[in-house]
């Protein structure tokens, strides 16, 4: 393996081949290499570790050969030069915010092998116009370039180069953690009664947003600490069903902090 932090913040390396003896690529090895553009991953490779390559602005593209089979969390964390990247079917793990913030991808393609993939995965990827899963993936699926579980009653995330507004299917019954965040072309989304539980920081720093429309009488659960929506538009409201529903709301864990923006439609 190549030691933790290895070439941290060699900010002068531009090009790099690992030697084939390397099994893995550790933590944070080439964090904040900003001039590296070129990385060759030999095929004994078999595991990306956190922040591995994060901040790696430089790199445009990465093949990621057949023997890998995890992708660490934040892997490839602030890669706003990459615009393109090969996961192989070997994959069987996609860790938390792995591909966050690379704003130049235009899309993502899950392969049938991949069973785990962490939360905010593909956080701020802004150019994202579709996430697609593989047939016979047994865990996802993609609907509509939106990341599902297998079943569609959760919503993982959605693609980041989203625009205007959004109505998430009436099979969804909870939305995952950071699955709609930074989507800053996003304007209003409509919630069906169906949704029992909304993630943490699920609407953070979608600053378009203006309306989110609840259908359900009954707030979905929040986490306590109230940071579902935040840093949305200015004028931002949360429309619910009646004026009961509005009290209800304003009373339950977690929508408390936004008691001035729930009302009725």
């Amino acid at each position: 393996s190549i030691g933790l932090g290895a070439f941290w913040g060699c900010s002068g390396l531009t090009s790099l081949a690992i030697p084939s003896s390397v099994t893995l690529i550790d933590l944070s090895t080439f964090t904040g290499c900003t001039g590296l553009t070129s990385v060759t991953i030999p095929s004994s490779v078999t595991s990306i570790g956190q922040n591995a390559f994060s901040y790696c602005m430089g790199l445009t593209s990465v093949t990621l050969p057949s023997s890998v089979t995890s992708i660490g969390s934040e892997a490839f964390w602030g890669g706003s030069g990459l615009t393109s990247i090969t996961i192989p079917s070997s994959v069987t793990s996609i860790g938390s915010g792995a591909f966050g913030s690379c704003t130049g991808l235009a899309s993502i393609t899950i392969p049938s092998n991949v069973t785990s993939i962490g939360t905010d995965a593909f956080a701020s990827c802004t150019g994202v116009t579709s996430i697609t899963v593989a047939s016979g993936n047994p865990d996802y699926e993609s609907i509509s370039g939106d990341l599902y579980d297998k079943t569609g009653d959760s919503l993982l995330e959605v693609h980041g180069a989203i625009t205007g507004g959004f109505t998430i299917p009436s099979s969804v019954t909870s939305i995952g953690s950071e699955a709609f965040a930074s989507c800053t072309g996003l304007t209003s989304v409509t919630i069906p009664s169906s949704v029992t539980s909304i993630g943490s920081e699920a609407f953070a720093s979608c600053t378009g947003l203006t309306s989110v429309t609840i259908l359900s009488a009954t707030p979905p659960s929040l986490p306590a600490s109230s940071d579902a929506f935040v840093a949305e538009a200015s004028g931002f409201e949360i429309h619910v069903p009646s004026s009961a529903a509005v009290t209800a709301y304003q009373a339950a864990t977690g929508w408390s902090s936004y008691s001035s923006e729930i009302v009725t439609p």
